[in-house]
């Protein structure tokens, strides 16, 4: 640029020069032999040249103040761009912490679920065989209900002794291991007694008292006395869904039906061939398409 300027100084120079030739010329001419032509021609290629040169000088500013202006720009975006590089930088760490974490939980998930799993397997096995095992442990049990309060006295066990030999003539008092109510608050007046729950000695005498209760109603004191097997909460509402099959089969004659323990119902038709059945939906239909369509002619 420096010497684009000198190069416009040379050209003003010569200009100054054209004029003072041109001067001293026309006065030793007496001012009457001058060349206007010669003149105009220098000024022109002047004014060529100079426009030239500021187009030049033009262009020159112009490249200079873009290089400085993208400079600063760049600085600029530099210094800024740079926070938000490390921090993406610190963000990609994280991501890929995060994703390792979370492919570490994966495997731990897997391997916990196939725990649990096998964990609820075991519980669900050990559940059913402490339900079969309290089961078993009741099967000389059986329960009296209807018993006033306070009739037993200080000997609850010799007292249900008496009471079953008596109700039931039995021929001798039965054997019983021992007698108590239900472990509940007592009742107030007015209210149900507790049940008794009675241990019997034997298997084979606790099923006759089963048997010879249901023959006829049973009465202590005016009231009505009812006996049954002592069963698990979970063996008793498994034996209750039974109940609608068993009054559908009260109403066919000759045919045979029983609960077995836990609770499996078992039918004996006329013909002697017995089913049993764990499903009271599977025996309700079985009764009703091989049961009552015989028995219900017959019947009319």
């Amino acid at each position: 640029m420096s010497g684009r300027i000198n190069v416009f100084s040379a050209l003003i120079m010569r200009k100054t020069d054209i004029r003072v030739t041109t001067r001293s010329t026309s006065k030793s001419e007496h001012e009457g032999a001058a060349t206007p032509m010669a003149e105009s021609e220098a000024n022109r290629s002047l004014l060529a040249s100079m426009r030239e040169m500021m187009e030049e000088m033009r262009g020159d500013i112009m490249n200079g103040l873009g290089d400085i202006v993208s400079d600063v720009v760049k600085k600029e975006i530099t210094g800024a761009l740079s926070p938000l590089e490390a921090r993406i930088a610190s963000f990609s760490s994280a991501v890929r912490d995060l994703e390792q974490a979370a492919n570490e939980q994966d495997g731990r998930l897997t391997v916990v679920q196939a725990s649990v799993s096998q964990l609820q397997d075991q519980v669900a096995s050990l559940t059913r065989k402490c339900e079969d095992l309290e089961g078993r442990s009741r099967l000389n049990n059986i329960r009296i209900v209807g018993i006033p309060e306070n009739s037993e006295g200080p000997r609850p066990t010799e007292f249900v002794a008496g009471l079953l030999h008596d109700l039931l003539r039995l021929d001798a008092k039965p054997v019983l291991d021992r007698a108590h109510r239900t472990l509940r608050p007592r009742p107030g007046e007015g209210a149900p007694p507790r049940p008794f729950v009675v241990r019997v000695n034997m298997y084979q005498v606790r099923n006759e008292i089963l048997r010879k209760a249901r023959e006829s109603p049973l009465h202590f004191n005016g009231r009505r006395v009812l006996i049954f097997p002592d069963y698990t909460t979970a063996v008793a509402k498994k034996r209750a869904t039974f109940g609608r099959v068993k009054k559908e089969l009260h109403s066919c004659p000759g045919v045979k039906f029983g609960l077995l323990f836990p609770a499996t119902l078992q039918i004996t038709l006329t013909s002697g061939t017995s089913h049993k059945f764990e499903d009271p939906d599977a025996a309700l239909d079985f009764v009703e398409k091989n049961i009552k369509t015989v028995v219900a002619p017959d019947s009319v």
